[in-house]
């Protein structure tokens, strides 16, 4: 296994991933439950798996951290050398410094160049319904992540690490635009990320 921490963690989930899992088996073979009872079951054992199995994954993967810290200070360096002369420092703060962000990064990285299923990608964050909301993050970081068919299924493909420029300012101007700045001025400074 890549990350020891992560497969130590899966090991001590896997018993009460197998108890759910096997709960929810005993109530599918049971006559006569009621659909609440499944459906309760499978919330139980959906919880579990969940967790666990993001750990599993997280196992056969080198750590994302130092990459993807690398990553943020190479956009970090991008938005200074780009707006630095212009723009107050506080509105070139890299955002997306997620653990989920991390992850994701981290499986498209790994698989560079090649499809990876959104199921892959939703269970590295623990089936959360926001994965695709922390692609979209990664893209605004001037990622080229990719929406591609691969089999039939949807997937995301890393196209390359390079940092695409065109993201940039649109990524100073949210930052600007979440500001407590009237508007007068919020229109300023973007007008300036265009100099």
């Amino acid at each position: 296994m890549e990350n020891e921490e992560a497969y130590a963690s899966w090991s001590r989930l896997k018993p009460d991933t197998k108890f759910a899992v096997e709960q929810l088996a005993a109530v599918l073979g049971a006559a006569g439950e009621s659909a609440e009872a499944v459906f309760d079951a499978y919330l139980f054992a959906k919880k579990d798996l969940a967790r666990s199995m993001q750990d599993l994954l997280r196992a056969t993967l080198p750590p994302s951290r130092p990459a993807f810290a690398e990553l943020r200070s190479r956009v970090s360096e991008s938005l200074q050398a780009r707006f630095g002369d212009r723009i107050p420092e506080r509105y070139l703060a890299v955002p997306y410094d997620s653990v989920a962000c991390q992850d994701l990064f981290g499986l498209l990285r790994e698989n560079l160049g090649k499809p990876v299923d959104a199921t892959v990608l939703r269970a590295i964050n623990a089936d959360d319904i926001h994965t695709e909301r922390r692609i979209r993050e990664l893209r605004e970081l001037g990622l080229r992540i990719d929406s591609v068919k691969h089999e039939g299924a949807g997937c995301y493909l890393l196209a390359s690490l390079d940092l695409g420029p065109a993201q940039m300012p649109a990524l100073v101007a949210k930052a600007i635009k979440k500001s407590s700045l009237p508007q007068a001025e919020q229109n300023k400074l973007i007008a300036a990320l265009d100099a």
